[in-house]
């Protein structure tokens, strides 16, 4: 670790340290608790009103991170206790009588304020969400940075926005990203465009993480799932509008209406955002570090226009039908990541779903989902200096274009879900270069990925302290490429195969225990197994190009990961911690590597492409996560994330090195609050180690460690909120560790963090 990391993680134990010291001693007499959503994912920024019955004197404080609250010095009496939050339906218990002397807990679970919500439970491992709030307090472009502030969450920085996200160490390709459910594909071949990208801040509700190969709801889940909940109407008339803003020519503007009806709601919005690149802590900007043209100083880093609407209606009691629609067109994406940018990225997600409640005695609910969403993608390196003094505007284009068309329906038995999905997606590039004559290469040839599969997911309370989370699913999955467009030649030439079509089965099982006890632990344990089957680049991207080729493996088999993870959760009156271990054994991961030519083909004249192929792996880790309410008014909040990643070296192979790629560092993040429920503000210190496991087969590079601050206020002033911060406030010069030796377009370049730079958010309701 160099010195700036020392010194930051010397920090952050040190003020980690004085806080828990100089934590208040509970009071004689006092209330504390956790307001939490429905699948105990904590609520911050919730108001929890305390209100002596017979006085009327009501103490008001804000929940903390996690949702944690405590009101301390209250005199003996009867009270009633109420929380309530934007977006859930407020709380109540009443009639509770607190003695002197007595610490007495009092939790709520909110459930959601929309007039009917299609929620889609993912595993049973335990979730963390991100609330709307959240991400607004933020400077934040999208749903993948956002989410890098949680444990156990990176994110791949590939320009100013459309990050990818890492969890527990798997990319994107490794997990699921829904949104509502649905599967939204990246059209990309280099993932510039990943799932999180296609959907905007405006219309989310709450983000829902779970890690770990414990989700049986939906195929792939390999390292775990993120599914993106957007918005639903609200009882009555509303409308938010609102305008964000910041360094770099940021611009954010948005406006969503909604009416919410006993037989029919309707919501719908529209947002923009445009910026021009930032400048890293060293005054560069991003563009300054690879091949873009001068006089490139004053183009936008992205310009992405979203609409979206939904409409629910009623048609019988007890029924519900939901449509919803959203088109999002991004235009002039930089990505210096990468050799290309995106000219366009346009995105169609359309969605409907009908439930069914207690349609007999012993069924809860009936419930049908069905979907389409498409991506048509279009990039090219026209504002590089690669692409001067040629025939066309560009050296090299790709039209990639991706479309998924799926369904689930589930009957819930209570306790018991039993569900069938299908899906089908249909992926196709073709690549122009002009060192190939411009001459069309289907690069994906139309790639085909159908499954099938059935599972049963069960959730029991044993005992009072003791409940029981089981599932399984199998799947049936058929790729197939397309014959006239595979380049089965390349195929031959460095795989020894001509195939383009490959049959699998995916079993998938999870099995879960928690145990509370009455000191306040609760110890979970859970195992589970799940698969993931090669997309259609890794197994059949062809593209020949001067140098060396790029080529899928059609003998690719499915990655199986099977793991299990332990957490211990601790309650003691203001103070939340938990802490988790995890260890995952992964059968033929899909890595990348350099292929030597085995077959001569008349025409492929390179010795070596970059290629795939499966090795076994295994990542293992742990999490710390801490939150207390120092007092009514301030509380602090600390986590901790280390992931290892490591690999089997297999010589023939090329595969020399024993770690795996983009694997992050040790890191952590830590804050102080104070929050009166109308002005609150926050320091945060985020912290990073050296990384030093780096994989030598794809030239990754050690990564310094950093330190960096972050500040942030907010004001509430009746239906109007304000949030503004200074990000990264001492301007230092870091970039995060991820690989930058990403093919098939790869820069080479690391692009690093934004410095100094300040966030303005204002939002209007009615």
């Amino acid at each position: 670790m160099n010195n700036l990391g020392k010194r930051g993680f010397a920090i952050f134990l040190g003020l980690v340290l004085a806080v828990l010291l100089a934590a208040e001693t509970p009071s004689p007499a006092q209330f504390h608790g956790r307001v939490a959503s429905p699948d105990g994912s904590g609520i911050p920024g919730a108001k929890v009103s305390i209100r002596e019955v017979n006085t009327g004197r009501t103490v008001e404080v804000m929940s903390g991170v996690l949702g944690i609250y405590r009101v301390s010095d209250l005199p003996a009496g009867t009270y009633e206790v109420r929380a309530e939050v934007q977006g859930f339906n407020p709380g109540v218990v009443k009639e509770i009588t607190l003695s002197a002397g007595e610490s007495r807990p009092v939790d709520f679970s909110l459930s959601p304020a929309a007039v009917q919500e299609f929620v889609t439970v993912v595993a049973a491992a335990p979730k963390a969400a991100l609330q709307a709030s959240e991400a607004r307090e933020s400077a934040a472009r999208d749903v993948g940075e956002a989410l890098s502030r949680a444990p156990g969450v990176w994110k791949v920085r590939k320009g100013g926005i459309a990050n990818d996200i890492i969890l527990r160490g798997f990319a994107s390709k490794d997990i699921n990203v829904l949104i509502d459910g649905q599967r939204v594909c990246g059209a990309c071949p280099n993932q510039m465009d990943p799932p999180a990208f296609h959907v905007d801040f405006a219309e989310v509700d709450r983000v829902e993480t779970a890690k770990g190969p414990f989700d049986v709801r939906n195929m792939g889940s390999l390292g775990g799932v993120v599914n993106i909940i957007t918005r639903s109407p609200e009882m009555g008339f509303h409308a938010v509008a609102n305008l964000s803003s910041g360094a770099y020519n940021f611009n954010n503007p948005s406006l969503t209406m909604s009416y919410g009806g006993q037989r029919f709601s309707a919501l719908g919005g529209f947002s923009y955002r445009g910026s021009h690149p930032y400048k890293d802590g060293s005054g560069k900007s991003f563009m300054d570090y690879t091949n873009y043209r001068s006089g490139q100083g004053d183009h936008d880093a992205f310009r992405v226009g979203t609409g979206w609407g939904k409409v629910s209606i009623a048609p019988f009691s007890n029924h519900e039908l939901q449509v919803a629609y959203t088109r999002q067109e991004a235009d002039d994406v930089l990505y210096p990541y990468l050799m290309m940018d995106a000219l366009y990225d346009n995105t169609d997600r359309v969605n409907l779903g009908y439930e069914i409640r207690r349609p007999r005695r012993a069924i809860q609910a009936l419930r049908l989902q069905t979907y389409f969403t498409q991506v048509r993608h279009w990039m090219t390196d026209e504002f590089r200096t690669s692409s001067l003094s040629l025939p066309r505007s560009y050296s090299m284009g790709t039209f990639a274009s991706t479309a998924a068309l799926g369904g689930k329906f589930e009957t819930d038995l209570g306790g018991l879900v039993l569900g069938v999905e299908a899906f089908r997606r249909d992926w196709k590039a073709t690549t122009e270069m002009a060192g190939m004559a411009y001459r069309a290469q289907n690069s994906i040839p139309e790639v085909e990925t159908t499954s099938v599969g059935a599972y049963a997911d069960y959730r029991r309370a044993l005992t009072d302290r003791l409940s029981l989370a089981i599932g399984g699913r199998l799947d049936r999955a058929r790729t197939a490429a397309d014959p006239l467009r595979a380049n089965t030649n390349l195929y031959f030439a460095y795989n020894s195969t001509r195939s383009i079509s490959a049959n699998d089965t995916l079993p998938s099982a999870q099995a879960r225990l928690s145990y509370l006890l009455p000191t306040g632990l609760e110890f979970q344990v859970g195992v589970g197994h799940t698969t993931r089957v090669p997309d259609g680049r890794e197994r059949y991207f062809a593209l020949q190009r001067k140098g060396s080729d790029w080529v899928g493996n059609p003998e690719l088999k499915p990655s199986r990961n099977s793991g299990a993870d332990a957490a211990v959760f601790f309650r003691q009156n203001a103070l939340l911690a938990n802490f988790s271990l995890y260890y995952y054994l992964i059968d033929d991961y899909v890595t990348v590597l350099d292929r030597t030519k085995v077959n001569p083909i008349a025409g492929i004249m390179n010795t070596h492409a970059r290629s795939y192929g499966n090795v076994d792996a295994r990542m293992y880790g742990s999490e710390l996560q801490l939150a207390l309410s120092l007092s009514r008014q301030v509380s602090f909040s600390t986590s901790m994330s280390y992931v290892r990643g490591k690999q089997e070296a297999v010589p023939s192979m090329g595969i020399l090195s024993g770690n795996l790629p983009e694997i992050p560092p040790l890191s952590a993040r830590t804050q102080l609050r104070f929050d009166n429920g109308r002005v609150w503000a926050e320091v945060e210190g985020v912290f990073a180690a050296t990384q030093n496991q780096i994989n030598s087969d794809l030239k990754e590079l050690r990564t310094p460690g950093y330190g960096m601050a972050n500040l942030r206020l907010g004001l509430t002033i009746k239906t109007v909120r304000v949030w503004v911060g200074l990000n990264n406030a001492l301007d230092g010069h870091f970039a995060e560790h991820v690989s930058f030796q990403r093919d098939p377009f790869r820069s080479g370049i690391r692009v690093f963090e934004p410095g100094r730079n300040f966030f303005l958010n204002v939002e209007y309701r009615i």
